[in-house]
C-alpha cells in the first residue's frame, strides 16, 4: 500500500507539471507569433539582414520593433504597427542607442533593477521605454525620445 502512494504522488506531481508546461507554451503562443510576423516584415520592407533583437511596446497603440542589420550592414530598427500594415525604418546610429537609453536611466533615476526596456512610438515619436522598480520598490516607466535623448514622459510609484 505504501509504494502504490509514493506512485500515486509521482504520476501526479508529473501530471501537475505538464500542466505547467503546456499552460506556459499556450501563453507565449501569441509572443512568439508576433515576433516571426515582425521579422518577416522587417526583412521584406526593410531589408533586414541580421535580426538581433525583439521589442514589444504597448500604450496606447501596440508596435513591434525589430533590430538588425540591413543588407548595406548599418544598424536599424524598423517599427512595425500591431495589424502589420505600417512599418518605420529608423537608423540606430540617428539616436540613442538601447544601452545608452539604460545608461541615461542608471546615472539619472539610480534603480534598484530594470525589469524591461522597449523600442515604441509616443505621440507620434520614436522612443525607448524603460521599466524600473525603485530602492523602495516602487514600479517607474520613463520614456526617452530616441534622437535627442530628452524625457518625454516619467510615470514614478506605481
Amino acid at each position: 500500500m505504501r509504494k502504490y502512494k509514493k506512485w500515486l504522488w509521482i504520476v501526479l506531481l508529473l501530471v501537475v507539471m505538464g500542466a505547467m508546461l503546456m499552460i506556459y507554451h499556450q501563453a507565449r503562443l501569441p509572443d512568439t507569433t508576433a515576433e516571426k510576423k515582425a521579422v518577416a516584415i522587417a526583412e521584406k520592407y526593410a531589408k533586414l539582414k541580421n535580426p538581433d533583437d525583439f521589442y514589444t511596446y504597448h500604450r496606447k497603440n501596440t508596435y513591434y520593433t525589430v533590430s538588425g542589420q540591413n543588407s548595406a550592414g548599418r544598424g536599424i530598427y524598423v517599427l512595425i504597427n500591431e495589424k502589420g500594415n505600417h512599418a518605420t525604418v529608423y537608423r540606430q546610429s540617428a539616436g540613442m542607442t538601447k544601452n545608452e537609453a539604460l545608461e541615461k536611466t542608471w546615472s539619472t533615476k539610480k534603480p534598484k533593477k530594470v525589469l524591461n526596456i522597449n523600442f515604441g512610438m509616443f505621440k507620434n515619436k520614436p522612443v525607448w521605454e524603460v521599466v524600473y522598480r525603485t530602492n523602495k520598490g516602487r514600479l517607474c516607466y520613463l520614456t526617452l525620445d530616441f534622437k535627442s535623448g530628452d524625457t518625454v514622459q516619467l510615470i514614478e510609484n506605481i
